[in-house]
């Protein structure tokens, strides 16, 4: 069984070195994020992409930060109020269920998370159900090698496990590309463009 992320290192994922290797804003930015708009940040953390997400749509926007992990979940409330953001919501998540309406979002974030989940198609065809038409469906993870940081190797996923999944869950492939020499993205819709 996937291991969850231990929440005592939570503070590791707002690390300077993340910040720099990631730059949260600027991804978010690329993968089409702007304002007005809603994201679902699922596996949300501390609010590591959900911060800055919140800053981009602004006020006539919404973050939902969902988390299976309670004290993720007020780790980010609490990040949310520092920064003056009332545009993030709060939404407690199982591995089953991701209660977000279907269809109300514009872009949904699985940041490092199906790593954690057994049964991750059924998680990635949950999970593309929130989306609006057209719109996008963003998945970080590990590249699947034996390295120092990350999720132990077993639970890590190679970009063709990712790829079958999210072909099982009813996904098209829109873009895939290395984040760094650790980390890749990919990006799904419901529909082939």
């Amino acid at each position: 069984m996937p291991q969850k992320f231990d929440t005592r290192l939570r503070h590791e994922l707002l690390s300077e070195e993340r910040q720099a290797s990631l730059q949260p804003e600027k991804l978010l930015r690329r993968l089409g994020l702007d304002s007005g708009d809603t994201i679902a940040d699922i596996g949300c953390g501390p609010g590591f992409f959900t911060i800055p997400a919140a800053q981009i749509v602004g006020e006539s926007g919404v973050v939902l930060a969902a988390d299976i992990q309670g004290e993720m979940l007020t780790a980010v409330k609490g990040r949310a109020a520092e920064y003056g953001l009332t545009n993030v919501h709060v939404v407690k998540t199982s591995d089953k269920e991701i209660p977000i309406p279907e269809a109300s979002c514009d872009l949904v974030l699985l940041a490092f998370v199906l790593d954690e989940i057994e049964q991750r198609s059924s998680f990635l065809h949950r999970a593309a159900r929130l989306l609006k038409p057209n719109s996008r469906l963003a998945v970080l993870e590990w590249e699947k090698e034996q390295q120092p940081n990350g999720p132990p190797f077993a639970d890590r996923i190679s970009q063709e496990e990712l790829l079958a999944d999210a072909h099982a869950a009813g996904l098209y492939l829109d873009e895939q590309r290395e984040l760094n020499d650790q980390q890749y993205l990919c990006v799904f819709t419901r529909t082939k463009r």
